[in-house]
């Protein structure tokens, strides 16, 4: 079945989805409108793990020339309609230096970005977060979070990792979450080692229950 997630995506035919378009165009902000988002990278409604993260980013130097073949551009957007596992390292080089790329291109674990756009970093730019609050694509990814994902999480089909929780509206406070492991390490790019093996107990339980 298609999540709600991957339907609004679906929708998305250059840099900017049309629910988004009034907001952003409307609104001050810095977030870089050149490039298709990274809404999610890797397969996300098969994908056992699911990385919370922020927004994507954003390098005046690195992010253009990644997308200088204008089939990149084909490419990226095909995989936020039809989404698989992929070699992160090929489609978002920032993200193939992770310690968790490995998982993404083996279809184990997809990152999710809050926000979609991308910038240089939400958290010191107060009218991209402020602007984050009125976009369409902010509201789905919450209600997949809350509607579709941590049920999925409760039943213990997924294992979601809050490691860049705040735009998710996500809270340890919020009491006990089964299937939700909220990470101690939110400056680092990478995952914790314990973090990490937490991933690979879930891993190995989840492959011994398809072997039954």
């Amino acid at each position: 079945m298609v999540s709600s997630i991957v339907e609004h995506w679906r929708k998305l035919t250059g840099a900017v989805h049309p629910d988004d378009a009034i907001a952003l165009r409307s609104s001050l902000h810095s977030f870089n409108l050149d490039f298709p988002p990274p809404a999610y990278i890797g397969d996300i409604d098969r994908a056992p793990v699911v990385l919370l993260e922020a927004n994507g980013g954003y390098d005046p130097g690195r992010t253009p020339r990644e997308f200088r073949d204008p089939s990149f551009v084909t490419t990226y957007l095909d995989l936020l309609h039809n989404p698989r596992s992929v070699d992160p390292a090929s489609i978002a080089p920032y993200y193939g230096q992770r310690n968790y790329s490995r998982l993404i291109a083996a279809g184990q674990l997809v990152l999710v970005n809050a926000v979609a756009y991308r910038s240089k970093g939400i958290s010191t730019e107060p009218a991209n977060k402020g602007l984050a609050e009125k976009l369409v694509s902010t509201r789905i990814h919450r209600n997949w979070l809350r509607k579709e994902l941590l049920p999925a999480a409760l039943r213990g089909e997924r294992l979601v990792i809050a490691h860049r929780n705040g735009l998710w509206k996500l809270k340890s406070s919020e009491g006990p979450m089964h299937g939700v492991i909220f990470t101690t390490n939110a400056i680092s790019p990478d995952m914790s080692l314990e973090v990490l093996k937490l991933i690979n107990t879930f891993l190995s339980k989840v492959a011994a229950t398809r072997q039954i």
